[in-house]
């Protein structure tokens, strides 16, 4: 039988201020932080996804 291990990753404080971050701060003001959340979540997935299909 097979064990695969899972991992908890806590991005809550770089996903709530991501509008603030270099990567999205001249893409996104304080009113559409919404978005940039979103625009970061998907990033770090892909990011994330890239690194397991290694």
């Amino acid at each position: 039988m097979k064990k695969e291990f899972g991992g908890i990753v806590n991005a809550s404080r770089s996903l709530i201020c991501a509008y603030k971050s270099d990567l999205w701060k001249d893409k996104f003001n304080e009113e559409e932080f919404a978005k940039a959340t979103r625009a970061e979540a998907i990033r770090m997935r892909d990011e994330l996804n890239d690194s397991i299909n290694k």
